[in-house]
C-alpha cells in the first residue's frame, strides 16, 4: 500500500510540475513558447496588462501588412523565395538579421562579403545575412538569370522581388527586405538594413545587440527602434539638373525629417511591421529615396524617434584602409565601425579578416596624438552628405 501511495505522490507532482511548464509560458500565435527572459518572473500586474496590450498591437500592426504589396506597388511576388529561417529551427531565437540590399549584378560584391565572413560564422554568433535583390533589368549585360539562380542554389542566401533594378526602385527593395524579416524570421530579435558596398563590423555590432537585448528597454522587444547615422535638418534639392533633385510634387516641404541613412541602420520586428503597415497606408504617398521616406516620414506620422550612432561612421573608405594597416602594425583598434567601401570588394574582406584577428588578439585603443585624422594621408571623401553617400572627392591631407 505504501509503494502505491508513493507512486501516486510521485504521478501528482510530475502533472503538477508538466502543468506548470505548460501553462507558465506564453505562446506566440503559431504556437511557439515565447520563454521568460531574465528578469521578467517578478512584473507587476500592471506591467503585465500593458505587455499583453504591446502584444496585441504588435499583432495588429504584422497582420494589416499586405504581403502582395510594396508600398503602391500591387501584385508584388517573389521570383526567388526563401524560407530560410524556418527550414532549420535553431534559426527560429535570432539575435538579428542582416539585410543587404545588393544591386542584382553585384554578384562579385555578394562573394565579397560571403568570403569576409561566412553564413556559419555569423549564424554562431546569433546573425543571419540575407542578399536583396530586384529583377534584371534589360540594359543589364553581365548577369542573367539563370546565375542568380545558380548562386541561390549554391548559397541559399537570397530573395528577389519581381520589381525592376532601377534607382527609383530602391524604396520597394528596400521595404521587401523589412517585409521579408518580418513575415519569414519572425523570431529575429533585431533587423539590421545595410547596402551591398558597406564596409561594417559584425563583432561591434553583435556585442551592441547582445548589450541592447539584455537592457531593460529591449526584454519585451514592444518599444520601437530606429538607431544609426542621423540626418537633421536637410534641405530638400531643388536644382533639376542635381540627381537628388525633387519636384514639390514628390515632397511640398523644404526640409525633410530627420532620417537615417540606409548605409547601415538597427531596427527591431515591431518597427519594421509598423513602417511596412504605414507604407501601405491610404493617406501615405510613396516617395523614391528609399531612406527618407521609410526612416523618415514614415517614421515621423508614426512618432517613432529615431536614435544617432553617427559616431560609428566614416564616410572615408581611406580611414577604413588606414584601420587595417594599423590593425595589422600596432594592433590599434579601429575608431570607425561602418563606412563605404570604396568600390573596393577587397576592402569588405580584409577589413572583416583583420578585425576577427583584432577582437581574439585583443587590440589596443589608440594612443593619444596617433588618430585616424592625425596619421592617414589619402583622399579625402566629403563626409555624408544629404545625398545619401556620393562622395565629392578631392586631393588633401587628413588632419583635425
Amino acid at each position: 500500500m505504501r509503494k502505491f501511495q508513493r507512486f501516486l505522490a510521485s504521478v501528482v507532482a510530475l502533472a503538477v510540475l508538466y502543468g506548470v511548464y505548460r501553462y507558465s509560458f506564453r505562446k506566440d500565435s503559431e504556437g511557439n513558447y515565447l520563454f521568460l527572459l531574465p528578469g521578467e518572473g517578478g512584473r507587476s500586474a500592471s506591467d503585465s496588462e500593458q505587455q499583453s496590450s504591446a502584444v496585441v498591437s504588435s499583432e495588429r500592426e504584422w497582420s494589416s501588412v499586405d504581403p502582395s504589396r510594396l508600398a503602391n506597388l500591387t501584385g508584388f511576388e517573389y521570383v526567388i523565395a526563401n524560407d530560410i529561417c524556418k527550414e532549420n529551427g535553431s534559426f527560429s531565437e535570432l539575435l538579428g538579421v542582416i539585410l543587404v540590399t545588393s544591386y542584382v549584378g553585384h554578384d562579385e560584391i555578394r562573394a565579397a562579403h560571403r568570403q569576409a565572413i561566412s553564413q556559419q560564422k555569423l549564424l554562431s554568433m546569433g546573425l543571419l545575412r540575407i542578399f536583396s535583390l530586384a529583377s534584371i533589368p534589360p540594359t543589364e549585360r553581365f548577369i542573367t538569370q539563370a546565375a542568380i539562380e545558380a548562386e541561390q542554389r549554391l548559397h541559399g542566401d537570397l530573395i528577389q522581388g519581381n520589381f525592376v533594378e532601377a534607382y527609383r526602385n530602391l524604396t520597394y527593395k528596400h521595404l521587401m527586405s523589412l517585409q521579408w524579416a518580418t513575415q519569414h524570421c519572425r523570431g529575429a530579435k533585431y533587423l539590421l538594413k545595410m547596402d551591398d558596398d558597406i564596409v561594417y563590423d559584425p563583432f561591434y555590432i553583435q556585442n551592441y545587440l547582445s548589450d541592447l537585448h539584455q537592457s531593460d528597454d529591449a526584454r519585451t522587444h514592444h518599444h520601437h527602434l530606429l538607431a544609426g547615422y542621423l540626418f537633421r535638418s536637410k534641405k530638400v534639392i531643388r536644382l533639376q539638373a542635381n540627381k537628388w533633385y525633387v519636384s514639390r510634387d514628390e515632397f511640398p516641404g523644404d526640409i525633410y525629417p530627420p532620417y537615417l541613412s540606409g548605409w547601415l541602420y538597427i531596427t527591431n520586428q515591431r518597427t519594421a511591421r509598423a513602417l511596412a503597415a504605414e507604407s501601405q497606408s491610404s493617406g501615405s504617398n510613396f516617395f523614391w529615396i528609399d531612406d527618407t521616406f521609410i526612416t523618415g516620414i514614415l517614421a515621423q506620422r508614426l512618432q517613432i524617434q529615431p536614435t544617432a550612432l553617427n559616431r560609428w561612421y566614416s564616410s572615408n573608405s581611406e580611414f577604413l584602409d588606414c584601420c587595417i594597416r594599423d590593425m595589422k602594425r600596432y594592433s590599434y583598434q579601429c575608431d570607425y565601425y561602418v563606412g563605404p567601401n570604396g568600390g573596393n570588394g577587397k576592402l569588405i574582406m580584409e577589413f572583416i579578416q583583420e578585425l576577427e584577428r583584432c577582437y581574439d588578439n585583443a587590440c589596443y585603443q589608440r594612443p593619444p596624438g596617433k588618430s585616424l585624422t592625425a596619421t592617414c594621408v589619402a583622399e579625402y571623401k566629403q563626409q555624408i552628405q544629404p545625398d545619401h553617400g556620393t562622395a565629392m572627392i578631392s586631393q588633401m591631407k587628413l588632419r583635425k
